[in-house]
């Protein structure tokens, strides 16, 4: 069984991300630059850290980050609870496959390999982005830290998964993009790991990494790691 994070290891979540944060502020009349889109991708990078270690709920992390965010650009007159809602709608409509993973997911799922969806974002979000791509031609399920209570690393969602699939998680594999999370969310639950480093970033990782589709298909289609 393969179980996949899903911003940034399946999908585009930096060009999502991107499109909705621009066209939200644009409707409030703020056109971000660069910089300014680069200061907010930190600060909801912050705030998501802060989710995974158990210093905030998903709930406050959502709004918190449009706090502080809004403090950066000086812009008083606009509601953070508002802004909020409103980005996670259109981030919600932005869904958009990494170059090359909805080909590999086909390839991948004509060797009969199973496949389920665990992440830690937003599961309104994340349901709807899935419907616009039809990920149901690839994954039997998908599992968030709402439905099963706990974010990752914790490894809540893993255990939830191996009973939906009625598959052991020590012959399962993870595969997603982050080397810290996604790694100890793995190794938390004694499943296999796989970074997808589709930028070269992790050059340093020590455990199995793929920078390309190509080369994380052949590492799933070995017997030690494939189920």
């Amino acid at each position: 069984m393969v179980y996949f994070d899903l911003d940034g290891t399946l999908l585009d979540f930096a060009r999502a991300e991107r499109e909705a944060l621009s066209t939200v502020f644009a409707e409030y009349g703020v056109i971000l630059n660069d910089e300014q889109i680069q200061a907010y991708i930190e600060i909801n990078q912050k705030w998501w850290r802060f989710f995974s270690e158990g210093k905030a709920p998903k709930e406050r992390i959502v709004i918190a980050r449009f706090e502080e965010f809004l403090s950066h650009l000086g812009c008083a007159g606009i509601e953070a609870n508002e802004i909020a809602e409103r980005y996670l709608q259109q981030l919600s409509k932005c869904a958009y496959f990494m170059p090359g993973a909805e080909q590999f997911l086909e390839r991948l799922k004509a060797t009969g390999t199973r496949m389920a969806v665990l992440t830690n974002g937003v599961q309104m979000v994340q349901e709807r982005r899935a419907s616009i791509l039809k990920l149901d031609r690839f994954i039997e399920f998908m599992i968030t830290s709402e439905s099963c209570g706990k974010p990752k690393p914790d490894p809540a969602m893993f255990h939830l998964a191996a009973s939906r699939s009625g598959v052991a998680l020590n012959k399962s594999v993870y595969v997603g993009d982050d080397p810290v999370v996604d790694y100890l969310a793995a190794k938390n639950a004694g499943t296999d790991f796989i970074l997808i480093d589709l930028s070269s970033t992790h050059q340093n990782f020590q455990d199995k990494r793929a920078t390309s589709y190509e080369e994380l298909f052949n590492l799933l289609i070995c017997p030690s790691t494939n189920s």
